[in-house]
């Protein structure tokens, strides 16, 4: 007991600087031994040797609003696949993510996913990592997405270009200036609550930031883009602390919050005692037997995904057209030679069947989703027990695959020493193998197979329609040639004073 005792004292003498000194000597070695560890994982692949020891090398450039551009260079100074985390790759190579995807491949969702996971109560289809679970969502709504079950689909696009055709001839048309960028989000957001709810949110009719979304979208974009990226933040976020402090509620006033009360009494009316019953999207899911709670979060899922996504084409394709004019005259052209031989609608909106047959309307909008992906998330997929060889190169099991939307869709081995610069022509000169390989190639950051984005349909529905009818309508012309646009890059490609004005030609 005696020697016991003076143990302790021995250990009480201990100042507390000294033992300050230890815990924090203890505290760098394990974190070095941390990063040494990391840092072996996979180290045959290249990469920032800052990235190869922890995911702090992507969280600097998300604060900083850069990671889509921190990827795209590094894939060219290190080369494909590149490493950007401790088992985190990144691919510019299509034939790697078409492996992936295809419906025999073993590669599985990763955590990733998990992160978009918006409504707390249960996976939507985009997020759940089940893949039973993921292929009987997939089932159940795709002819909604497709337009297959849904006659209306057309004619409510429809519906909205005529409303965004009279939102610029009235409030804008006089020399006045207008932000394609914030009218461009107006217009998908009233067609996505169109098609998915049965009525518009009301943005262009109020011509208004309703409920101050626009504003709070950046912030939003931000913590969900630490989300999906970072575990720990991920565990966070979905604690039951963080979803009664800091998510969006039904009952707020801004944000987010005021669009999922819209959605979930949309919801709300085709479950009531007395049932609304309509033959769109979210009737289409109901009689497909989604519960309503499931129905809640996909509509939670469509308007962060379904918007952002046709916004930063639309608002990229037009800002890149009106400032090429060579390409915008031609365009038009075809557009006017194409309504004097009668192939497209007079008066009417012009038909996306109609569309299919102006090719360069076509290649302009391929240009246009060439240059600007819409949604640059990292959609990670893990590789299978035992690891995987595509194309001589073998990934171990456990690792995550990345896709770099940029520089997949940029790649001068597929696109030449021009693909930076916006050529539509590129998609009319080449020779029937490369335009397939073109195709293939923008057409896989949008998935395939049993990945495939179940909304692509009607975004290039609505692309395609919306595009050929705003050059139809206006001579847009650029308000201010040399002042640049404001950018910010957080999943999505955030923008503002993409600034035009518009002369009505018809």
């Amino acid at each position: 007991m005696a020697g016991f005792l003076s143990s302790t004292t021995g250990i009480s003498q201990f100042s507390p600087p000294l033992l300050a000194s230890c815990a924090a000597a203890l505290l760098l070695c394990y974190l070095l031994i941390g990063a040494w560890v990391n840092h072996r994982k996979l180290r045959q692949f290249k990469g920032p040797l800052w990235a190869s020891c922890s995911r702090s090398w992507i969280f600097w450039h998300e604060c900083n609003a850069r990671l889509n551009k921190a990827q795209f260079d590094a894939i060219r100074q290190y080369g494909s696949p590149c490493r950007i985390g401790p088992t985190l790759l990144i691919t510019d190579d299509a034939d790697v993510v078409r492996h992936m995807n295809a419906p025999a491949s073993q590669w599985r969702r990763s955590g990733w996913y998990d992160g978009m996971r918006l409504d707390p109560r249960l996976d939507s289809v985009f997020s759940t990592r089940d893949e039973k679970h993921h292929a009987e969502l997939r089932a159940k709504e795709s002819g909604g997405y497709n337009g297959r079950d849904i006659a209306t689909l057309e004619p409510d696009i429809d519906s909205r270009i005529n409303d965004v055709l009279a939102l610029i001839r009235d409030r804008y048309s006089n020399r006045k200036t207008m932000d394609i960028a914030l009218i461009s989000r107006f217009f998908t957001l009233d067609v996505l609550s169109t098609i998915a709810f049965g009525r518009p949110f009301g943005f262009m009719e109020a011509n208004d930031d309703l409920w101050d979304y626009v504003k709070s979208t950046s912030s939003a974009m931000f913590m969900l883009t630490l989300v999906v990226n970072h575990s720990s933040v991920r565990w966070l976020f979905h604690s039951r602390i963080m979803q009664a402090l800091g998510a969006p509620k039904v009952t707020d006033k801004t944000g987010m919050g005021p669009m999922l009360a819209f959605a979930r009494k949309a919801v709300a009316e085709r479950f009531g005692s007395k049932p609304v019953v309509k033959q769109d999207m979210l009737g289409h899911f109901i009689n497909k037997g989604l519960s309503q709670v499931q129905c809640e979060a996909e509509a939670a899922l469509q308007i962060i995904a379904g918007s952002d996504s046709t916004t930063t084409i639309l608002q990229c394709t037009m800002f890149l057209l009106v400032g090429t004019p060579a390409a915008y005259a031609k365009l038009k052209d075809e557009l006017d030679q194409a309504e004097k031989a009668g192939t497209m609608s007079g008066s009417d909106i012009i038909k996306y069947a109609e569309t299919q047959k102006l090719q360069y309307l076509q290649a302009v909008i391929w240009e246009g989703i060439r240059l600007f992906p819409p949604l640059f998330g990292l959609k990670a997929k893990l590789a299978p027990k035992g690891g995987d060889t595509i194309n001589g190169v073998y990934y171990p099991e456990g690792t995550e695959m990345a896709i770099c939307d940029a520089a997949l869709c940029q790649n001068p081995a597929v696109f030449g020493s021009d693909a930076h610069l916006f050529r539509p022509e590129r998609w009319i000169e080449a020779d029937a193998a490369t335009k397939v390989k073109y195709r293939q190639t923008v057409d896989s950051i949008f998935g395939s197979g049993r990945f495939l984005c179940l909304g692509r349909h009607i975004a290039m529905m609505e692309l395609h329609k919306t595009i050929a009818e705003l050059v139809r309508h206006f001579d847009f012309a650029m308000a201010d040639p040399m002042r640049g646009i404001d950018t910010h890059a957080h999943s999505v490609h955030l923008q503002s004073n993409m600034n035009l004005v518009a002369t009505p030609r018809i």
